[in-house]
């Protein structure tokens, strides 16, 4: 069987860590299957363990840097988009929050007799029930929600649609480093405070400057701690000194070195976090679909996490004071809930190779 996944371009690389994970669990249960990533994103190159064969075609960002209009740009990649799904002529086409890509690159190709998968991550509420979203969609075989059963609102169009197949949060499926492994690795002394600061994978310019604001009060507390800026960030990060750039992706392994995060509340960040058992304080960024505000807002109020959603910076420093302060308590709030033990890719996977064993 041939797959062929497409990764749009964004301020995070969300989107691709799902269809990676996925891919990588596809690729486990049916080896022989052939897996293509038709991709804009510029986070490169993928991680050691997701070695699929990846055609890459400059994302808008890099069109509009590089001096290319937004009609150059789209005229340009949408004949090679076509051309690649021609070539390659998948038997499963999956995709995720833009069933017909940002800029409605993929229209042409719904009307292709292939099978068609889509990844519904939670949208805001006015957005999902868009009438565009729901003609979109009529084109896909199966539509997969990554959350746990009921955890998030559908679109009223989708509550009783046969093709919804809630498979839990998609991360991946490598081991969770050990607290004293992790640290080892990363060179943290023993017994040294150290915090993660972490705002998205690197392509959005208000996170880049959170992580320059909280680096300076971490810096004027005396409290150690690395910034992850992302793989779309590739060069030092300004405000940022080399010794506190943590440049890994994914940095999931890692995450149990650390005595505390402060971290956007983004769907792959903020479901690490939770597995890793960590505490942490979420700054909920204002996103066209993705709901941060109300995610990390409902993980408060289950005593999950801490949160902050002013501008100001004396906000900032006043949740970041109440977050040293009670950061421990938080961590002994944690330890009441079960472990989390995410099982998303592999069901993800296993649903999209029903689509071939059903038909």
């Amino acid at each position: 069987m041939r797959f062929l996944f497409y990764a749009s371009n964004g301020l995070g690389i969300g989107h691709l860590s799902r269809l990676l994970n996925v891919a990588k669990a596809l690729s486990e249960l049916s080896p022989t299957s052939e897996i293509l990533f038709l991709t804009q994103s510029e986070a490169a190159p993928f991680p050691d363990d997701h070695r699929f064969y990846a055609i890459r075609l400059p994302g808008r960002n890099r069109a509009r840097t590089g001096g290319l209009t937004a009609k150059s740009y789209l005229q340009t990649i949408r004949p090679l988009i076509l051309q690649t799904v021609a070539s390659f002529d998948p038997h499963l086409l999956v995709t995720d929050t833009f069933p017909e890509g940002p800029e409605k690159e993929l229209a042409p190709i719904m009307e292709w007799p292939i099978h068609k998968a889509f990844l519904f991550r939670e949208q805001h509420v006015h957005r999902a029930e868009d009438p565009y979203l729901h003609q979109a969609l009529r084109r896909y075989h199966r539509i997969l929600v990554p959350h746990e059963a009921g955890s998030i609102p559908l679109p009223s169009f989708l509550k009783t649609d046969p093709r919804i197949h809630w498979t839990g949060p998609i991360l991946p499926s490598g081991p969770i480093l050990s607290r004293e492994d992790a640290r080892k690795r990363l060179g943290i002394s023993d017994g040294q405070e150290t915090f993660l600061l972490s705002f998205g994978g690197g392509g959005d310019p208000e996170g880049s400057q959170r992580a320059c604001e909280v680096a300076a009060f971490f810096r004027e507390k005396k409290y150690a701690f690395f910034y992850a800026a992302g793989p779309l960030s590739r060069s030092l990060p300004e405000g940022i000194r080399a010794t506190e750039w943590l440049p890994l992706w994914p940095i999931r392994s890692y995450l149990r070195a650390f005595d505390g995060a402060i971290a956007s509340g983004g769907y792959n960040t903020v479901h690490e976090l939770l597995e890793s058992g960590i505490p942490a304080l979420l700054c909920g960024f204002p996103r066209i679909l993705d709901p941060q505000k109300e995610r990390v807002e409902r993980l408060a109020s289950e005593g999950r996490v801490m949160t902050h959603s002013g501008k100001d910076l004396p906000e900032l420093f006043e949740a970041l004071e109440s977050f040293l302060e009670q950061r421990k308590t938080l961590l002994e709030s944690l330890k009441a809930f079960p472990p989390f033990t995410y099982k998303g890719s592999d069901t993800a996977a296993r649903i999209l190779l029903d689509i071939f064993q059903s038909s």
